[in-house]
C-alpha cells in the first residue's frame, strides 16, 4: 500500500510538474512575442522642421524664413531665396530629393510654390501659391488662386502644369503619396470644411463622417489616412467602415501631424498648447507620451512630433534646457546599439 500511495504520488507530482511546465512555457512564449518597447535617442536640430524623408532627410526653415535642408551625413544647408523675393519656407521632400514650399515677399503679400531639385530652385505657376508636399515621381501638391476662383483652391503640378482639383469654394491639398493619391480639405458654400482624398481616376471623394469640420492630414502609399475632426481629435481611416479613434492618455483631443507607411501616427496632446507633449500611436502599441521614450535626464521637453519617415525616425519641437521650439530628430535605438550620430545630451 505504501509502495501504491508512493507511485500515485509520483504520477501526481509528474501531472503537476507537467501542468507547472506548460504555463510557465505558455507565459514565456507570449512575453517573446510581446512588442520590445521603443526608445529612443536625441539629436538637436539646427533648423525648425516641417517634413522628415524616407532618406532621412528634414526639411525646414532657420533664422528670419530661410528654407533649409539637413542631414546627418551632409550637416546644414541653405536654399538659395529666388529674386523677387525676401522669405523662403520648405514645407515638404521626398526621398529622391526634391524640396518644395513657398517663396514670400517682404510683408507677404506675394507668394509663389517652389520646388528645388538637382540643385536648382523653381517657381511653380499659380498665383499666391504654396506647395506644401512632392512625392518620389516630383508631383507636388498645394493650393494656388486659378482663373475664375478668388479663394485659393487646392491643386496640383505635375512636369510643371498646374490642374484645378475642382473645388466650389477653396481649399488645401497636403498631401500625396506614391500612386499619386492627394488629401486635403475642401469648403462647401456654407463655409464648412471636409476631408477629401483626390485621384486621377475617382476624382474627389469626401472621408469620414458628414456634417463634421475635418481635414484629411497624411496619407500612405495603402491609401490609409489621418484625420483630424474639429473638437472630436483625430482617427485612422483605413476605409469605409474601418475607421480607428486615436485615444490619448489624458482624454484631450490628438493634434495629427504625420503618418508613415507601418501606419505609425505622431502629433501632439494636451489641454491647451503649452501644455502640448509629442505622441506616437500604432494600432498593436496604441498611445505613446514620447517624452516616456527618451532618457529621463535628456533635459527635453517634446512638445509636438511633425512627421515620421519610414525608418521610424520622428522630428518635431520641444524645450530643451531652457531654449523653447528647439527641432529634433528622434532615432529609434535597435537592440541596445546606437550607430553614429551626435547626441544632445
Amino acid at each position: 500500500m505504501i509502495v501504491g500511495r508512493g507511485k500515485a504520488h509520483g504520477r501526481v507530482v509528474w501531472i503537476c510538474f507537467l501542468v507547472v511546465f506548460a504555463v510557465t512555457g505558455l507565459a514565456g512564449e507570449s512575453a517573446t512575442k510581446a512588442p520590445p518597447a521603443r526608445h529612443y535617442r536625441i539629436i538637436e536640430l539646427p533648423l525648425r522642421p516641417l517634413h522628415l524623408s524616407n532618406s532621412g532627410e528634414v526639411v525646414g526653415t532657420i533664422g528670419a524664413n530661410r528654407a533649409a535642408i539637413w542631414s546627418e551625413r551632409g550637416g546644414l544647408q541653405p536654399l538659395a531665396i529666388p529674386g523677387g523675393f525676401s522669405e523662403t519656407e520648405a514645407r515638404g521632400s521626398s526621398g529622391k530629393g526634391h524640396v518644395v514650399g513657398i517663396a514670400l515677399n517682404n510683408d507677404h503679400s506675394k507668394s509663389s510654390a517652389f520646388i528645388y531639385e538637382s540643385g536648382k530652385m523653381t517657381l511653380l505657376p499659380g498665383d499666391g501659391s504654396k506647395a506644401l508636399a512632392v512625392n518620389d515621381s516630383g508631383t507636388v501638391v498645394g493650393e494656388s488662386k486659378v482663373k475664375g476662383k478668388i479663394p485659393t483652391t487646392p491643386v496640383v503640378w505635375k512636369a510643371g502644369t498646374i490642374t484645378d482639383l475642382g473645388a466650389c469654394c477653396g481649399g488645401v491639398a497636403s498631401a500625396i503619396n506614391s500612386s499619386d493619391q492627394v488629401v486635403g480639405y475642401l469648403y462647401d458654400q456654407q463655409g464648412r470644411y471636409r476631408a477629401f482624398r483626390w485621384d486621377q481616376a475617382h476624382g474627389v471623394q469626401y472621408l469620414g463622417e458628414p456634417d463634421v469640420y475635418s481635414s484629411a492630414v497624411a496619407i500612405n502609399d495603402s491609401g490609409h489616412v489621418v484625420i483630424q475632426e474639429f473638437e472630436k481629435g483625430a482617427y485612422l481611416y483605413k476605409g469605409e467602415g474601418k475607421m480607428i479613434r486615436l485615444v490619448t492618455s489624458d482624454g484631450n483631443p490628438a493634434d495629427v501631424r504625420g503618418l508613415n507607411n507601418a501606419d505609425v501616427v505622431v502629433g501632439g496632446f494636451g489641454p491647451f498648447a503649452d501644455a502640448s507633449k509629442a505622441f506616437l500611436w500604432d494600432e498593436k502599441q496604441q498611445f505613446h507620451d514620447l517624452n516616456d521614450l527618451i532618457p529621463a535626464s535628456s533635459g527635453w521637453k517634446l512638445e509636438s512630433a511633425y512627421g515620421i519617415n519610414d525608418l521610424g525616425q520622428i522630428i518635431g519641437v520641444g524645450d530643451f534646457k531652457g531654449k523653447e521650439d528647439v527641432g529634433f530628430l528622434l532615432v529609434e535605438e535597435k537592440g541596445g546599439k546606437v550607430d553614429g550620430g551626435r547626441d544632445s545630451q
